[in-house]
């Protein structure tokens, strides 16, 4: 692998569940820099509508995010999870729970003691984020977990299934995708089948397919009561026309009137579609150093 967003890393690949005989790969960056360990870790998440995509889809990648985890010595690692419509919704967030406690076991830390250069994990430091569905994974994560994740991040997360619940009156991207895309995989699908990894070009107009006609509602679940030290800290496109701007804030509106003090959920919106910050560079961007300040700050300390 040698794109540019995560050239400064060593990857290693492993799988940390299997389902069947199909193996559930997660992907661990490593930074090249002299190892400083224990190093702290950022769990991230890949979005594509949890129908598609790929932990190392880099499309879906933000470059500031492995900016992030250069600048702090950190380990970046990224599960795959079972994609809809395959699998379902349950079985999603079960692989979220088996990679928690894959993360936790004595094979994780010997896959790093056995790196060429043998490195450690801090994991009482560790950051969560995601990208669209990976932000709700991101979200799931920490609440899930909040006593045991300093902070979460979460980019234009998918949070309020209402969105994705009827059809839209504006397409995602202002391009509209047949119908008939969605209904003719439904119809070849084989459910309860396994995938994991899914980032070809007719995987893209899927996913478009079913989040413009109302097709991926039912499918998300966020719960817990307690928010991570650091609080959940989410950015936005204003123009976001795949997530609408007020789901999220509706979102966060709500997570805010739990009156559970500490930063809770944050919100920065900025001007930008879906996906605006993919290559963005965390170290030229203020206002996302601003707008993760609180949640770097509890990670780190």
């Amino acid at each position: 692998m040698t794109d540019p967003k995560i050239a400064n890393f060593d990857l290693i690949q492993a799988p940390y569940k299997k389902v069947g005989t199909h193996e559930i790969r997660t992907d661990i960056l490593i930074p090249k820099s002299a190892p400083a360990s224990p190093r702290p870790i950022i769990i991230r998440y890949h979005g594509g509508g949890l129908v598609m995509g790929d932990s190392l889809f880099m499309l879906f990648f933000p470059h500031w995010l492995s900016d992030l985890a250069t600048k702090h010595n950190a380990i970046i690692v990224s599960p795959n999870y079972r994609l809809l419509p395959e699998a379902t919704s349950p079985e999603i967030y079960a692989d979220i729970e088996d990679f928690w406690t894959w993360l936790h076991s004595s094979e994780f830390s010997a896959i790093l003691s056995s790196h060429s250069v043998p490195t450690e994990a801090d994991l009482t430091r560790i950051l969560t984020a995601g990208d669209s569905a990976g932000g709700l994974l991101s979200i799931y994560t920490a609440l899930s977990h909040p006593r045991a994740i300093r902070a979460a991040t979460a980019s234009y997360p998918m949070i309020e299934p209402g969105a994705f619940s009827s059809a839209r009156v504006h397409p995602p991207f202002g391009h509209s995708t047949p119908e008939s895309v969605y209904e003719e995989y439904m119809a070849s699908v084989e459910l309860g089948s396994v995938k994991s990894s899914w980032s070809v070009p007719e995987s893209l107009t899927f996913m478009l397919a079913a989040g413009e006609y109302g097709h991926l509602s039912g499918f998300l679940r966020v719960r817990g009561v307690e928010f991570p030290k650091g609080g959940i800290a989410v950015i936005h496109g204003r123009q976001d026309s795949l997530v609408p701007i007020g789901d999220v804030e509706g979102f966060v509106e709500k997570a805010q009137g739990l009156g559970l003090g500490g930063p809770g959920v944050t919100l920065t919106v900025r001007d930008g579609e879906h996906g605006f910050d993919g290559d963005l560079r965390f170290d030229e961007e203020e206002w996302m150093q601003e707008a993760f300040e609180g949640a770097v700050a509890a990670w780190l300390e």
